[in-house]
């Protein structure tokens, strides 16, 4: 039996019932409408003979080609020195000089996800200066040229009029309305920037990096179907419940300078929310402003969580010949050893993902050469773990980025390589799929390591439970959490949780850390990325997993668990990237804890595992509800 047979027997079936309960009700239930469906415009609305179009793209764009009748309104030329909001008299000059009044009936477009949220930006300040009518055209301009519409070239203009605002000051925000707020339950805040932004680099000319301390992250690219188009109406309401966006609360959006922001905004208004507001000065604005005032957070090891720009640049900087710079957080000269390295199980052969296409330049690390094989998979000695990082031409001082379109064999293989004894090990966030929606180009070319002649870097054991050591502590309750992150089904003992293993149950005392796999979306996002380190520590405080009084240190040390070390390492990565320094993996995991194996081909044939039988290890075992 080999690795791919190791199926997680909860996450699949709760996908498949996920995934018919779906089909059910999409066949049953008729989709609801917005509740202000009305500020969403379609193509047929563009022929109305008094409606006046607005295109938010830059000037450039516009000249290349632009919806029919439209005029160009880029939305940059409305921000002052600071990219706050022009004062009112400014805007109502410049509006005049368009052509518009506040009477109108407009439509603004962008390109979308490419505009940064354009189109909701001039939406907010439209309303900000009391316009009666004003809609967004969904899907903007990508969805129109998609449905086969021919553009226009020459410009147009309007006569130029007289444009008198009605101020509404309530639906802005500024920094002393939120910071006066911030302990507010009624009070939320939302963070429509990417993981990076939100996590900690600094990737806009940001003063300080993180995030407003309490704020919500929803990135704005979530906020879109394929076809560019908003979410239908239940699941744009729910991407908002589930985080806590209710419509009973106050809330107020930011991004970098309020652009992306304001299409949030756009969308409160969308789905009803009647007190909702658009912070514009946003983090660049925050970050200049007193610390203790205006407090930030970020997680504390971000810069080992890194993005696909991030590595594109060490790619360049690292290139024969190259005079780019390095990026932020990479101190290394150009000599240094860099990989980027994809990982999943099974050699070349099985390696689809790889094959089909990777980041330029990687290798692909089967998993199971970290491990010593059948039955059982477990990690290898240290002696030999480091030969296999040589074979792979991995030393102590390469810096390696791992990836793969599996979360958890990339925390895996992260796990590995730290514990090792490898000093600079990076994390992809969202993989190779994040690297093409970055814009980056792939390549199917197989590249193999170059091995190297031997790996002196050391352990480090600080991060590994063994067996013998979670004999010790599992009912120790006071000073140690054992935190369980296989499905519920496994937990309660209802399931082994893979199709060779026989033994069923959970550690005692183990509390449910939730699900790590893939396919349970807890410590993960649905675009493949990991989910937001707040949302993570309100998981594991739901658990009983707390932060202590010492930065860095959980009230208790934690010893993550799975079946044999995946989901563990990622939720150990987790634990890692917010800086907590008391925790471990125990890698052997359910199977190394409840099962002990005898060699025998004739007498085990017929075994779950062929040639060996499986025995309960004596161990205690638990069973039953949370």
């Amino acid at each position: 039996m080999n690795k791919k047979q190791r199926i997680v027997l909860a996450g699949a079936v709760m996908l498949i019932l996920s995934t018919l309960f779906m089909a059910c009700s999409s066949s049953s239930v008729t989709e609801k409408k917005y509740p202000n469906a009305n500020l969403l415009a379609n193509s047929d609305d563009l022929t109305q003979a008094e409606v006046v179009i607005l295109d938010t793209r830059s000037a450039e764009a516009y000249s290349q080609g632009h919806i029919n009748g439209s005029i160009s309104i880029p939305w940059q030329q409305f921000l002052d020195a600071d990219s706050n909001l022009l004062a009112t008299d400014q805007l109502e000059q410049d509006l005049s000089q368009m052509g518009l009044t506040r009477t109108l009936s407009m439509i603004i477009y962008d390109d979308t996800t490419a505009s940064f949220g354009g189109a909701g930006r001039l939406f907010w300040m439209l309303e900000v200066l009391g316009c009666p009518s004003v809609r967004i055209l969904n899907g903007g301009w990508d969805k129109w040229l998609a449905d086969g519409n021919t553009p226009q070239i020459t410009e147009n203009t309007r006569p130029v009029s007289v444009f008198t605002a009605q101020v509404n000051t309530g639906i802005t925000s500024d920094k002393e309305y939120i910071a006066a707020r911030m302990d507010n339950s009624d009070f939320a805040i939302v963070d429509t920037r990417e993981d990076e932004e939100f996590t900690g680099w600094q990737r806009y000319g940001e003063a300080r990096g993180g995030h407003i301390t309490g704020a919500v992250q929803i990135p704005y690219p979530w906020y879109f179907s394929k076809d560019k188009t908003v979410l239908p109406y239940e699941n744009l309401k729910n991407l908002f419940e589930s985080r806590g966006i209710t419509q009973d609360k106050e809330v107020t959006a930011y991004c970098t300078i309020g652009i992306r922001s304001g299409f949030a905004y756009f969308l409160f208004r969308l789905l009803g929310y009647d007190r909702a507001s658009n912070y514009d000065g946003s983090i660049r604005d925050w970050s200049e402003s007193d610390p203790a005032a205006f407090p930030m957070e970020k997680l504390a090891q971000y810069s080992k969580l890194v993005y696909p720009t991030w590595v594109k640049q060490v790619i360049d900087y690292h290139a024969p010949g190259s005079t780019t710079p390095a990026p932020a957080g990479y101190d290394h000269d150009r000599d240094h050893k860099f990989m980027v390295v994809e990982t999943q199980w099974g050699t070349l052969e099985w390696a689809e993902a790889y094959k089909n296409g990777h980041i330029p330049g990687a290798v692909h690390s089967n998993s199971d050469i970290y491990e010593n094989d059948y039955p059982r998979w477990f990690l290898l000695p240290d002696d030999q773990l480091h030969a296999a990082l040589a074979d792979m031409g991995i030393t102590e001082d390469t810096t390696v980025v791992v990836y793969s379109d599996s979360n958890i064999f990339a925390a895996r293989l992260w796990w590995i390589l730290t514990y090792a004894g490898v000093k600079d090990v990076r994390y992809l966030n969202g993989g190779y799929a994040a690297w093409i929606n970055a814009g980056y180009e792939g390549e199917t070319q197989v590249n193999n390591p170059v091995s190297t002649t031997a790996f002196t870097g050391t352990a480090c054991p600080e991060l590994l439970a063994t067996v013998a050591e979670m004999v010790q502590i599992y009912d120790d309750t006071d000073t140690v959490v054992v935190a369980d992150v296989r499905s519920a089904p496994e937990y309660k003992g209802k399931i082994s949780g893979y199709s060779y293993v026989v033994q069923k149950g959970r550690i005692p005392n183990a509390v449910w850390a939730h699900d790590a796999d893939d396919s349970s979306l807890e410590y993960t996002d649905s675009d493949g990325s990991l989910r937001s380190f707040p949302e993570i520590k309100s998981l594991w405080e739901s658990a009983g997993i707390s932060s202590g009084m010492t930065a860095g240190q959980f009230d208790r040390d934690v010893y993550f668990y799975c079946g044999s070390g995946y989901r563990s390492s990622l939720s150990f990565l987790h634990a890692y990237l917010m800086g907590f320094s008391n925790i471990k993996n125990f890698s052997d995991g359910w199977e190394g804890w409840s099962t002990e194996y005898t060699h025998d081909e004739d007498a085990c044939a017929d075994s779950l595992t062929p040639g060996w039988c499986q025995d309960p290890s004596g161990r205690p075992v638990a069973t039953g509800e949370f």
